[in-house]
């Protein structure tokens, strides 16, 4: 009988809020991961009894990082349950918003999340301590990478202040709402905004894509390492006034595709902290925590689509739009998404000059004040869905399913394993600190502040086993 090897990470750095990685091994290679979520949130539950209207206020507060993708999924949702039609011009603002969150979004990730896995830094935080394990760039291309990740603070603060030019703010703006968008449209706005995307698409053409070309050619085993499970869904999103997408609606399931239904996305809660029960819709299901459920090792719940774990985010969206694909691992999801990034960029300057002075850009008027709603979109990190239930308007019921539990929950009733733990299965661990599976897991963009908040002290503590 073989005996595996346990090694635990917690927390996993830079990923968002603590996800706990426990790797089973033999003779070096994982054959068995669980991927933990440590803090409990509890939105579903904050937002019962609350103002429909409020919606995109309140789930924008799920994220800093993605606010604006819940704001718009939260509108699409109570616009559908209350019979609200959002004007063409609302519908570009809104694309302009979430597209300059889409953007800052992305280049974090590849800059300050991503890439530190692949060069060696200088001697300052957040730098130290080093991993010196697999370094393979020469140093003159490690102070040019360097260079590159502070420049790249700059240019995503530019991506946040476009998102700003019509949101308001960033993060948590204030100007997408169930109706359409709050900014009128004026030739300052639409200056100052298209200034920022030049800015911003000079710097994908002439350094992020470099880069990561760059980092690909030095570490081209993983284009396809931490591949998983070939099961692919995209919801859509970024909508035209004439209803096309950038980024179309599909599923692949075992290589065949089929179109995407709402109605068989379920989620389980069979080993996940919550009152136990199998597969339900998200229109059935209740969030009822439950810290002492015996088989319970995450907060993040089980969702499945037609009951198989599937993949959500940039390569997804790729590969159910039929573009070029490099692969199917870890550097492939990244290519996918820097693609995005200047896809996004491009297109925001199309909707920019689509614009309408003048225009109305809201329409507050509402059908009813009860009814039923589903809100999905893509997010940055995959597909995101909204389900509500609104009683003279107030929200009644309230159920959320985020790309990051869609990618890394929990095993359902069946123990069948999330993409993210399937990933991580047979890869080969030569560096004490788990380097590779790090690569693996944040070429994700995992969020998990999408999944829960509050902490208990003595859980953590008995969950924290140093490698």
């Amino acid at each position: 009988m073989t005996i595996l090897e346990k090694k635990t990470i917690f927390p996993v750095s830079r990923i968002h809020n603590p996800m706990l990685l426990e790797a089973w091994l033999d003779d070096g290679e994982i054959k068995d991961a669980f991927i933990s979520d440590t803090l409990y949130r509890g939105f579903e539950q904050i937002l019962i009894g609350r103002s429909a209207m409020d919606m995109p206020y309140y789930t924008q507060r799920i994220c800093g990082i993605c606010s604006s993708a819940h704001a718009i999924t939260a509108a699409l949702a109570v616009e559908q349950a209350l019979g609200m039609h959002v004007p063409p011009n609302g519908v570009l603002i809104r694309n302009l918003i979430l597209a300059g969150d889409f953007i800052q979004n992305h280049l974090r990730h590849f800059y300050l999340y991503t890439l530190p896995d692949y060069f060696r830094g200088p001697d300052i935080a957040p730098f130290i301590p080093h991993s010196e394990s697999d370094l393979r760039l020469s140093s003159k291309e490690n102070t040019t990478m360097t260079e590159h990740y502070f420049q790249s603070f700059e240019v995503s603060r530019a991506a946040h202040a476009a998102f700003a030019v019509f949101g308001g703010k960033a993060p948590h703006g204030h100007g997408l709402v169930p109706g359409g968008a709050s900014m009128e449209v004026d030739a300052d706005r639409v200056n100052r905004y298209r200034g920022y995307m030049m800015e911003i698409t000079s710097f994908i053409d002439n350094v992020l894509l470099p880069d990561l070309a760059l980092i690909m050619k030095r570490y081209p085993e993983y284009v396809d390492l931490g591949k998983g499970v070939g099961n692919y869904v995209s919801v859509g999103g970024f909508l035209s006034p004439e209803g096309s997408t950038l980024f179309p609606q599909g599923v692949i399931l075992q290589g065949k595709r089929e179109s995407y239904d709402e109605k068989h996305v379920t989620e389980d809660v069979t080993n996940a902290w919550y009152k136990p029960h199998g597969p339900l819709h998200p229109m059935e299901e209740d969030t009822v925590p439950d810290f002492n459920q015996p088989k319970g090792y995450t907060w993040v719940k089980s969702p499945r689509y037609r009951g198989q774990p599937v993949e959500v985010g940039p390569l997804a969206r790729a590969i159910i739009n039929k573009e070029e694909v490099i692969g199917h691992g870890a550097l492939a999801r990244i290519w996918a998404r820097a693609l995005e990034t200047k896809k996004i960029a491009k297109t925001a300057l199309i909707w920019l000059n689509r614009l309408e002075p003048g225009a109305e850009t809201y329409n507050g008027k509402k059908e009813q004040d009860s009814g039923v709603g589903v809100g999905l979109h893509e997010s940055m990190r995959g597909s995101l869905g909204h389900w509500v239930a609104i009683k003279d308007g107030r929200v009644k019921h309230y159920q959320i399913v985020t790309p990051s539990a869609v990618n890394f929950g929990a095993r359902d009733e069946r123990g069948t394993r999330s993409v993210g733990e399937s990933s991580l299965l047979g890869l080969k661990i030569q560096s004490e600190d788990l380097k590779e599976a790090g690569r693996v897991i944040r070429s994700f963009d995992p969020c998990f502040s999408c999944s829960v908040h509050i902490i208990d002290g003595e859980k953590v503590l008995a969950l924290r086993i140093q490698v």
